[in-house]
């Protein structure tokens, strides 16, 4: 399963934790009840989870994604004040973070005479990481926000095999090791249980950038040895996506500090707790394929994106007093798709080649932290960022005829990509009578330009002689933007009402 897969499910684990508990949670009070936890303190834990993201092979044009487990533990300090709270964490995991592509491009046939067989491996090993957090607690809730450094160790190999049709043969060998250090941050939401215990769960972006990994090792050419290879390859990697679920356990007792008492919600609807729901709606984009971009020849290689998206959403909101903190993950499948016919002029044949371009998103998903206000009793003002993956597929044909021989070339290709980038959105959310509510929300996405190999076949049939072969022509950088309207409905696992008698 891709990792953005898990986006709901680890909300989906702290809401059914907080359902399991609600008999202990008050629903109305006349007055505002005691703290049930102050977060101040040091703490240890262990946490598990999924990550992954692209790998970019510059040079070799290798594009795929990686993903695996992790398992690790963490340390921490946070101090509470009134209802914020700020600490500072170490955390260390081990990955099977891991992914790899190979494509051989060629025939033995007249034209191409002869095939390369390219394959590269990356993995990420372990992380750590040290982080400042910050946030908002309310109830058993904590809902914050993180920001600091990550450190990640890397192994790379590549594998090379040449074949003519003249009987030669080459065979390369290479590896790498790394050490990468790059910004991140992330969100996430804690709850705790009786006793010194809590849950947690988070996403985090690490954005590795781009980095020469030297690649090394033994070559043979017809089975004899050649001199060591060191190819310095460029690998990018801008999204590295990770989720995570944790245990934490609070060391010493720490009692709340009068000083500072907490902020009570408002009056009317209390949006204080754990939520899941569905939503649906339609997408409009724009797509830009950078292999097929001519300035001389504006829109060519660029086209618009359509069709509908639906899904499921799960998060937590913190309210205090009029303000409305939160996270929220979201899954959609979708319709989304579009493409452009190109036509071209081939002087050298005289022919005219039609290439038909089509692309499609199979599925979004969005991990976001949200921000907003509370107006009247019941209505929820909000504006969201985060971060956008999706997967999409690309592909190109091409039909060429060759009038001056009498022939015809073909050309089919596709190729996969997880394309990665920034979400901004606003909405309003109305609260119904008991546990649910409705939303309606304008989310706008912004993807990285994203790297894809395009494989697939070229026939040739020039009269007298023709050949296939397999073919990998170049990199398509993908860009696009996107504008999505949705509707929804959530289910809230504590009553809305909350009836508190002042507003703060």
């Amino acid at each position: 399963m891709a990792i953005t897969g898990k986006i709901i499910s680890v909300t989906v684990l702290l809401a059914l934790t907080q359902a399991a508990s609600a008999a202990d949670l008050p629903v109305k009070a006349a007055a505002f009840p005691a703290p049930l936890v102050d977060w101040s303190g040091v703490y240890v834990g262990v946490h598990a989870g999924y990550g992954g993201g692209m790998k970019d092979w510059t040079n070799q044009q290798l594009n795929f994604p990686a993903q695996g487990l992790l398992s690790g533990a963490q340390i921490g300090i946070n101090k509470q004040i009134a209802s914020l709270v700020f600490g500072v964490e170490l955390e260390g995991a081990w990955t099977g973070i891991s992914g790899s592509q190979t494509v051989t491009t060629g025939s033995m046939g007249p034209f191409f005479l002869g095939t390369v067989t390219a394959s590269g491996t990356s993995r990420i090993e372990a992380m750590a990481s040290v982080t400042g957090r910050a946030g908002l607690a309310a109830d058993r809730w904590f809902v914050f926000a993180k920001g600091g450094l990550t450190g990640a160790w890397e192994k790379h190999s590549y594998n090379l095999a040449l074949n003519d049709a003249f009987g030669g043969a080459i065979v390369e060998t290479l590896e790498a090791r790394e050490f990468r250090l790059a910004p991140t941050i992330g969100f996430g939401a804690e709850y705790a249980l009786d006793g010194r215990w809590s849950v947690k769960a988070e996403y985090d972006y690490v954005a590795l950038g781009t980095r020469t990994a030297p690649l090394t090792g033994p070559a043979t050419f017809n089975g004899g040895t050649l001199p060591s290879f060191r190819v310095n390859e460029p690998i990018a990697q801008d999204a590295i996506h990770l989720l995570k679920v944790g245990a934490n356990y609070r060391l010493g007792t720490v009692a709340v500090d009068p000083i500072y008492p907490r902020v009570k919600p408002a009056s009317g609807a209390d949006w204080t707790g754990a939520f899941l729901g569905a939503q649906g709606g339609y997408g409009l984009g724009h797509m830009g394929r950078s292999t097929l971009v001519d300035p001389a020849n504006p829109g060519r290689g660029t086209y618009d994106m359509k069709g509908w998206l639906g899904g499921i959403n799960g998060g937590v909101n913190v309210q205090s007093g009029v303000l409305v903190f939160g996270i929220e993950g979201e899954w959609m499948w979708t319709g989304m798709r579009g493409g452009q016919t190109l036509t071209g002029p081939d002087p050298f044949f005289g022919g005219t080649a039609v290439t038909k371009l089509d692309s499609s998103i199979d599925w979004l998903a969005i991990a976001s932290a949200r921000a907003g206000f509370v107006a009247g009793d019941r209505l929820l003002i909000y504006g969201k960022g985060g971060i956008a993956v999706a997967s999409e597929r690309h592909s190109a044909s091409t039909v060429e005829p060759l009038p001056a021989i009498g022939g015809l070339v073909t050309s089919s290709i596709s190729g996969r990509a997880t394309h990665s980038g920034i979400a901004v959105g606003a909405g309003a959310e109305y609260a119904l009578g008991g546990n649910w509510s409705i939303k309606g929300e304008y989310d706008y996405i912004k993807m990285m330009a994203q790297q894809h190999t395009d494989t697939g076949l070229l026939t040739i049939n020039a009269g007298l002689a023709t050949d296939q072969g397999n073919i990998a022509p170049g990199v398509d950088k993908v860009g696009q933007t996107l504008h999505l309207f949705k509707l929804g409905v959530n289910y809230h696992f504590n009553p809305l009402p909350g009836a508190v008698a002042a507003r703060y």
